[in-house]
């Protein structure tokens, strides 16, 4: 998502002509309407809340925050629950009690340091553990083809023993163009030595063009019942002969919940359907889980306009909208928690949906809404293309545009909570007031925000929503879809990950329309598990992967489809 992809929002606007609502009513600025909209955002601002990173006690405050001006508006819990909590994962560790443990033929035992001289990968069990003797498995790459090349079955029986494989294939500087390439990642070599029987995995260093795993274990990686861990030391020739291996995996898992609130405007009725107004109210925190573009000393990161403008605004609009007549719809505010990790809120909210999905009518996301630039004055509504009632109801807008304008996208996909909506085949709008240089800071604060500009911007979302509360559920159009998120990279697949997916890789969330990932064949679902040289266990291994390549270079992509391992080439 936006935390993740760091791709600037102002870029999704870049290939779609600009709408300019037309001057039909002056309108003042409404005084108590902004002074509410400073009050909330000096609060979900404020060092207290220490930058209300998903699942502290920051994120706790902000939540509680929400759900008493909820209260005071005059909303209803959702099933006389404010909260939707979930869980999520703070840290994987390996515990002191994680062993790795040479013994000769004599019985001398020698354990190697964790850390210093091993690590378990993020693949790594639990709690596993594995004794057996060393099979060499070499580069362990198995070609399916003429060569019927098995590196397993050459080396001998591995069934109960520990497999050692060195990274990356010999000769040829990892050619992207040998057949050994598609199958020399260690997913890949992980899921051939189970297949052969082993108990254990030990990786050495191999190839030096080969990615080494890192040192720290992915939060949400996929674990499996074994140890499977990496050697530091390089080894000449073959593994020593006749070593037996003990391996003992122990991980800590630290968890933490996270909280979404939940408010519903007037009775809730089960056969109406259901308007989500909604914005993400956690931010970076001091940078515990990375996406700050920050690079000094350790800072909160209050993050005002990403997002408690967005929440201030949907406060602010639970309070104005209470008196409409819902012969239609329900009306239901949400705060999600976890945006910046991955959308995880609403995920979570879309999964284990409080209301049905199918009688979700729209979404209309906010997600920072701030920063109104004084000079253009330009507010992004990201998504008409999902329905054909926006680009209506936006021309009839009574708009001030001395005030503020009204710029539009069409794609259905971008970095925030919506896009989840979307790709249920749910119609949204996304509404933004731009890019600025304090975006994932510290100097994200109160003290920047254009509050007369969000108060216009409110104003605007107000009629939106009051234009299509007693109507019936609008119909869902699928949007050639610009590349989500944000990024400062020279190239783009042009995809959406799924922040969700505990497995191993990164499968898609959507693919938009034109793209190089598109063109490629990949579809949604498909897990990526190498770009180029380098394999891909997670959503930072694409980013990293993405920074190796310029406009206009080729290069494979391995994913897996259905449990089968395919290979495709892409051109940036």
């Amino acid at each position: 998502m936006k935390s993740c992809l760091n791709i600037p929002k102002i870029t999704l606007i870049t290939a779609f002509a600009v709408f300019f609502a037309t001057l039909q009513a002056q309108k003042p600025a409404d005084a108590a309407r902004i002074n509410r909209l400073t009050n909330d955002v000096t609060y979900l601002a404020s060092d207290a809340l220490e930058g209300r990173q998903t699942g502290s006690p920051g994120e706790k405050l902000s939540a509680d925050y929400i759900v008493g001006q909820m209260q005071a508006a005059g909303l209803k819990p959702m099933k006389n629950e404010w909260f939707q909590t979930f869980e999520i994962i703070k840290l994987r560790i390996a515990k002191p009690q994680t062993v790795l443990a040479f013994m000769s033929p004599s019985g001398e035992a020698m354990q190697l340091k964790l850390n210093e001289d091993f690590y378990p990968i993020s693949q790594s069990g639990i709690a596993d553990s594995a004794e057996g003797a060393v099979v060499d498995c070499g580069y362990g790459l198995v070609l399916r083809d003429s060569s019927n090349r098995d590196d397993f079955a050459a080396a001998g029986d591995l069934k109960g023993n520990i497999a050692v494989i060195r990274l990356g294939f010999a000769g040829d500087a990892e050619n992207p163009h040998s057949p050994l390439f598609a199958v020399s990642d260690i997913n890949t070599k992980i899921r051939e030595a189970i297949a052969h029987g082993a108990a254990g995995i030990l990786f050495l260093p191999g190839s030096s063009a080969a990615e080494a795993p890192k040192g720290e274990l992915e939060r949400y990686a996929k674990t499996l019942n074994m140890p499977i861990f990496y050697l530091k030391k390089p080894f000449q020739g073959e593994f020593p002969k006749g070593v037996r291996l003990q391996m003992k995996s122990h991980i800590a898992v630290f968890k933490a919940t996270a909280h979404n609130v939940i408010g519903v405007s007037g009775k809730y009725k089960r056969k109406k359907n259901n308007i989500i107004v909604c914005a993400h109210h956690d931010h970076l925190g001091i940078n515990e889980y990375g996406g700050s573009r920050y690079t000094g000393p350790q800072a909160i990161h209050n993050g005002a306009d990403d997002n408690a403008s967005g929440v201030a605004a949907m406060l602010e609009l639970s309070r104005s909208l209470k008196g409409l007549k819902y012969k239609k719809n329900n009306l239901v505010f949400v705060a999600f928690s976890g945006e910046e990790l991955g959308l995880l809120g609403s995920k979570h909210f879309v999964q284990q949906c409080p209301v049905p999905r199918q009688k979700i009518s729209y979404v209309v996301n906010i997600d920072m809404l701030g920063r109104l630039d004084p000079q253009n004055k330009t507010l992004l509504v990201n998504g008409v293309g999902t329905s054909p009632v926006w680009k209506t109801t936006l021309a009839a807008l009574k708009t001030d545009t001395g005030r503020i304008r009204i710029a539009t996208t069409e794609s259905g996909l971008g970095p925030s909570d919506h896009a989840s909506f979307y790709l249920e085949g749910i119609p949204v709008l996304h509404f933004f007031t731009g890019q600025h240089e304090d975006y994932h800071k510290p100097s994200d604060d109160a003290d920047k925000i254009n509050y007369s500009g969000m108060e216009a911007a409110v104003d605007i979302i107000e009629q939106v929503i009051s234009a299509n509360t007693g109507k019936k559920k609008p119909a869902f159009t699928k949007t050639k879809d610009a590349t989500p998120g944000r990024s400062s990279f020279k190239v783009t697949l042009g995809v959406m990950p799924d922040y969700t997916f505990t497995g191993t890789g990164m499968r898609l969330d959507g693919v938009s329309d034109g793209r190089p990932a598109m063109k490629a064949g990949l579809q949604r679902g498909d897990i990526i598990t190498r770009v180029g040289t380098i394999s891909i266990n997670s959503v930072s291994d694409y980013m990293n992967a993405l920074g190796k390549f310029e406009k206009g270079q080729k290069t494979e992509v391995t994913y897996l489809r259905d449990g089968k391992s395919l290979t495709t080439n892409v051109e940036f």
